[in-house]
């Protein structure tokens, strides 16, 4: 496990740098923007990642996946830095489509590097500590937002999000080594292999699974805060609490998941217990009313789910590819920009259609759509 610790740690700074800007995003824009606007900059930024995502095989051939990752990780220096000290709306509205294109970049650079030095028979294992260091970046950045936001408003907050990219790039230039040839050599022909990816029913099953996943994120980010502070008053401190205790699950579940996932059942069973604890807090979640108790009981026992449907999905996909598939691998993280641009045209439609608490019904249907592609996965034991 020591060789993996590396990655971990650069996984660990890049979430506790995603985790203190995640939720001011949008407040950073607001300051220069409509809300219009503010929504077309991030489905730009969720393009330039889906177009960055069709050509990242090629790229990797052509210059190594080490040098591709440090580039990534420098521009997303630059643009953070450029977020905080802006004046202009040219200068904020690129510098934020440059760093929302690149961050799930760098992401897909550490899989191929963990896949690489992976075992199959440990893949539940090691995805589980990759990801509770990264959910634990993510807990984290918040409560240093927290504090940080009282001092001097956004621009420190941004500053010290580019310093927490430093640890990335050091231990990139320093301990990250490229034991296999830069040259992948399986998909030069074609940007992605779409054909083979839907030609393996494993493969495409579980990409499915996680594209739900991803859109379950997506629409929670985006209008649960909006529900629970616009529609039932609730402070945002009182808010901010709510989601540090929602955020739980993800730290204390996902590596005993994923060990058990390994030795005993295999992903699929946990992946569609994860999908029926969703769908059935999203159920619960219109009648609730403006009541902290059960809305903090309901959001945890959401997260119970979808950080077992993380952990098993990650394994499950791992344990059917490996570091040379950068192909499948930028199909399966095509599913994290996908479901921005799919949340953001399915909650406009909803909204035109039905009243707020209706679209928690509406991610009902598409999370049950999950459990019915985790039902037809053949398990992995």
């Amino acid at each position: 496990m020591m060789r993996f610790v590396p990655i971990f740690l650069v996984s660990f700074f890049l979430s506790l740098h995603w985790g203190l800007i995640l939720f001011v995003n949008s407040s950073l824009l607001g300051n220069f923007f409509e809300p219009n606007i503010v929504s077309l900059l991030f489905l730009l930024g969720a393009i330039g990642n889906i177009s960055l995502f069709l050509f990242a095989p090629r790229l990797i051939e052509k210059f190594g996946k080490r040098s591709f990752l440090i580039f990534s990780i420098l521009l997303s220096i630059v643009s953070t830095l450029s977020l905080a000290l802006a004046t202009t709306q040219l200068a904020v509205a690129i510098s934020f489509i440059i760093y929302a294109s690149l961050l799930p970049i760098i992401y897909y650079c550490l899989d191929i590097f963990l896949e690489e030095s992976s075992i199959d028979i440990k893949t539940g294992e090691i995805r589980g500590v990759y990801l509770t260091f990264f959910n634990l970046g993510i807990a984290l950045g918040p409560l240093i937002l927290a504090y940080l936001a009282k001092e001097d408003g956004l621009r420190t907050v941004y500053l010290v999000a580019t310093f927490l990219l430093i640890p990335p790039i050091l231990l990139a230039l320093f301990s990250f080594k490229s034991r296999t040839p830069k040259w992948h050599g399986l998909h030069h022909h074609a940007l992605l292999p779409f054909r083979a990816w839907w030609r393996t029913k494993s493969v495409r099953r579980v990409t499915l699974a996680r594209l739900v996943l991803e859109s379950f994120y997506a629409f929670m980010i985006i209008y649960t805060p909006l529900y629970l502070h616009g529609v039932l008053g609730f402070e945002w401190s009182t808010i901010g609490v709510m989601f540090s205790i929602m955020l739980l699950p993800f730290i204390l579940f996902q590596w005993p998941v994923g060990e058990l996932a390994d030795r005993f059942v295999g992903e699929k069973e946990f992946m569609i217990l994860g999908f029926l604890f969703m769908g059935t807090a999203l159920v619960f979640m219109p009648y609730l009313g403006a009541t902290v108790a059960l809305w903090t009981l309901v959001l945890f026992f959401s997260r119970v789910g979808a950080s077992f449907v993380e952990v098993t999905t990650e394994s499950y996909f791992f344990k059917h590819v490996d570091a040379r598939d950068t192909g499948l691998l930028s199909i399966f993280r095509l599913a994290r920009p996908v479901s921005i641009v799919l949340s953001a045209a399915v909650g406009a439609l909803a909204f035109s259609l039905f009243s707020f608490e209706k679209i928690f019904f509406i991610l009902a249907v598409i999370v049950f759509f999950g459990l019915k592609e985790s039902l037809q996965l053949k398990d992995t034991l």
